[in-house]
């Protein structure tokens, strides 16, 4: 495999997403604006800019980031 990112997403409780990137660190920040969000993960492959490839569907990982946030993982 080549170049691979993850790729963040927050979704409102509607679903929609309100944020989306490649930034661990800004995707839990946009997590904590709110109670009701849940926060998805997705590999990508970056080899080829024009057609990146999907590696891993998107899962969720919202309680994850509640269990790292509870034990102090992410700083305040």
């Amino acid at each position: 495999m080549g170049n691979q990112i993850n790729f963040y997403e927050v979704l409102s409780r509607k679903g929609d997403v309100e944020w989306g990137g490649a930034s661990a660190s800004e995707a839990v920040e946009w997590f904590r604006r709110g109670l009701d969000r849940a926060i998805f993960v997705s590999v990508w492959d970056e080899s080829d800019p024009e057609e990146p490839r999907l590696v891993t569907d998107k899962i969720e990982v919202t309680n994850l980031v509640l269990a790292g946030l509870t034990r102090g993982m992410f700083g305040s």
